[in-house]
């Protein structure tokens, strides 16, 4: 095994573009991140489609910055976040389009009939706030710990093709060892850079991060088993375009998990995938422990982590095995 570690860790030396994003661009991104989380989050910007120069009953409020548009934006420009809503005026009531909820959609449509927001109404900023510097940051880090994990893993597939996986098999070396091996592998490379860059960032710049040391790299030590566990499934089930793929499926459930910000759709069937996503028990541990809770208060959240991180495991490893066994390996 540790001959064949040694094989993971000299192959990977030649692999320079996920040596420079592994050690150079997703730190550097991590401490981006963390550097720039005290800053406040600039306010949210609905577009109201309006006539050249009708700019009466515009309503003003802190929490929004209303613009005005003479002709309506793409929809595009609500994916990637330029406007938070359009707002159209038709005969005597307002059209709302937004990918926000249907909450977040009938406070806009007050917001512009009365001009006043609900009193309890709380916008991206102050709810960033809320949540806590450190929240926020191994938010962001989920997502990118995520998808760095199956680049990592890149020499799993690159052995299937090869055929080299059916000759390492004809060692001592199993199915299972190999696994475990790439697995130790793709934790150490991730965890190791990524808790450095946070460490390097909060003693060189004395940023806050909502958390001490130890406790950070208990935490990201449960993110990056759980990465792991995802990047060899994903590995294992996929052929072609992993990478493509997984990267996909990362930024979708990093939102719904409410990594960014809490993601409240008040639909039924996106509350029931929400709350199944281990992002989302992440989450809750990370923002309850910053709010001074103790770590064994949230027993729940870390068996569900453990179960996902091992389900995927066992995923990863049942499917190599099958398709060994009927010799597509």
């Amino acid at each position: 095994m540790l001959n064949l570690f040694k094989n993971r860790w000299e192959r990977m030396l030649t692999k320079k573009a996920i040596i420079i994003i592994a050690v150079v661009i997703v730190p550097l991104m991590i401490g981006v991140a963390i550097f720039f989380s005290g800053e406040p989050v600039i306010k949210e910007t609905i577009a109201l489609v309006t006539d050249k120069g009708n700019t009466q009953n515009i309503p003003n409020d802190p929490t929004f910055r209303v613009v005005l548009v003479h002709k309506k934006p793409k929809f595009s420009d609500l994916v990637t976040g330029k406007y938070t809503a359009v707002v159209e005026k038709k005969n005597n009531s307002y059209s709302v389009t937004t990918l926000k909820s249907e909450e977040d959609k009938k406070v806009i449509e007050q917001f512009f009939e009365t001009g006043r927001l609900p009193d309890n109404y709380q916008g991206e900023d102050e709810l960033r706030a809320e949540r806590g510097a450190g929240t926020n940051i191994l938010g962001f880090i989920v997502m990118l710990i995520l998808m760095q994990g199956v680049a990592l893993t890149a020499l799993y597939p690159e052995d299937r093709m090869l055929k080299t996986f059916r000759r390492i098999l004809t060692s001592p070396v199993s199915e299972k060892k190999y696994l475990l091996v790439q697995s130790i592998f793709t934790f150490l490379c991730l965890y190791i850079p990524s808790y450095l860059a946070i460490v390097i960032t909060k003693v060189s710049f004395g940023v806050e991060i909502g958390f001490g040391f130890g406790m950070l790299a208990l935490l990201l030590a449960i993110l990056t088993v759980l990465a792991t566990a995802f990047s060899l499934f994903m590995a294992s089930m996929m052929e072609q375009n992993t990478s493509l793929v997984t990267s996909g499926i990362s930024v979708v459930t990093s939102v719904l998990g409410g990594c960014f910000i809490s993601f409240t759709p008040n639909n039924k069937t996106l509350d029931v995938i929400c709350s199944i996503l281990p992002q989302k028990a992440f989450m809750t541990l990370v923002h309850g422990l910053e709010m001074g809770q103790n770590m064994w208060d949230f027993n729940n959240q870390l068996i569900y982590l453990l179960i996902w991180s091992a389900a995927l495991w066992l995923l990863g490893g049942f499917i190599t095995k099958s398709r060994t066994n009927k010799g597509i390996y």
